[in-house]
C-alpha cells in the first residue's frame, strides 16, 4: 500500500475469507442504513452471498442500499457497501460486497494547521456541516464537530473545501506572526468519512474524512504540508 490509509480489496476470494472468518469467530459487524446503526452476525457466508442475523429485531431495513462497518479478526477497520436481496424479521440476505475498503491508521505525513482552520462539506443526507481541522495529510483530514451532528458512519460526502491557516516559515522576507491563508477545493475524487474517535470527555468528536486528490490538487497540498513542515521545523516542534 502506498501513503494513503485506505485498501481497496476486490478480489472476490478475499473478500469472502474476511466475512467467513468473522463468521467463525462470531464476531458482529456493523450495519447502517438510512442513517441508523444495527450489529449483526454472519452467519452463512457464499460466493455470491452474505446472510446476517440481526440484534434488533424490531429494526426494520429496506432493500436499499446499506454500508457496514466493522473491524475484522486480524485488527483491521473494514468498511463497504452492499445491496439487501431479502429480508425478515431475523435475518438480511445481501450480495457479497464488489470490493471493501480496509482502512488503516494514517500513514501519510501529518501537520496541524492553526485552530481557525476549517473544513466545509455536504453529506449524502444534504447536511452541511463545517469542522475544525485538526490535522492534514495528502490523503485526508481530521476534522472536529459537535457531538449532536447527525453524521452516519461511513458516509460518502460531496465537495470538500479547506480553508487552512498556518504560521508561515520566518525568513529574510517573512516576518515573525506571517500566517499563509490557502483555499483548496476537492471535488474530483471519491471523499468518505471512514471513522469517528471519541473519547467521551467533551462535547465533540473527530471524525476521519479519506480522500484522492486529483493531480493539481495533489500537488497543491503537497506544497502546503511542506511549508507547514519546513515552518513547523524552525520552531523545534513536530509538524
Amino acid at each position: 500500500m502506498e501513503d494513503s490509509d485506505v485498501e481497496v480489496v476486490r478480489d472476490q476470494g478475499a473478500v469472502s475469507r474476511i466475512f467467513e472468518q468473522m463468521r467463525e469467530r462470531r464476531k458482529p459487524l456493523g450495519i447502517v442504513q438510512h442513517g441508523h446503526r444495527s450489529d449483526a452476525w454472519v452467519v452463512k457466508v457464499s460466493a455470491s452471498q452474505l446472510i446476517l442475523a440481526k440484534r434488533d429485531k424490531a429494526l426494520k431495513f429496506t432493500t436499499e442500499a446499506v454500508e457496514f462497518q466493522f473491524r475484522c479478526v486480524l485488527g483491521r477497520n473494514i468498511m463497504g457497501k452492499s445491496r439487501i436481496i431479502r429480508l425478515n424479521d431475523d435475518f438480511l440476505e445481501l450480495a457479497l460486497p464488489a470490493e471493501i475498503m480496509i482502512v488503516q491508521r494514517r500513514q501519510a505525513y501529518r501537520v496541524v494547521p492553526t485552530a481557525d482552520s476549517v473544513a466545509i462539506f455536504q453529506t449524502e443526507a444534504k447536511w452541511i456541516l463545517s469542522g475544525r481541522i485538526e490535522d492534514l495529510s495528502s490523503r485526508g483530514i481530521l476534522v472536529r464537530l459537535p457531538q449532536a451532528t447527525p453524521i452516519a458512519v461511513p458516509c460518502d460526502i460531496k465537495t470538500l473545501c479547506l480553508y487552512l491557516n498556518h504560521a508561515g516559515p520566518v525568513n529574510e522576507i517573512t516576518h515573525q506572526g506571517t500566517v499563509e491563508s490557502f483555499l483548496i477545493t476537492i471535488k474530483s475524487a471519491t471523499m468518505n468519512i471512514v471513522r469517528k474517535a471519541d473519547n467521551g470527555t467533551t462535547k465533540f468528536a473527530t471524525y476521519g474524512i479519506y480522500f484522492m486528490p486529483s493531480i493539481t490538487e495533489d500537488r497543491l497540498l503537497a506544497r502546503i504540508i511542506v511549508s507547514y513542515e519546513r515552518a513547523a521545523r524552525q520552531k523545534g516542534l513536530r509538524a
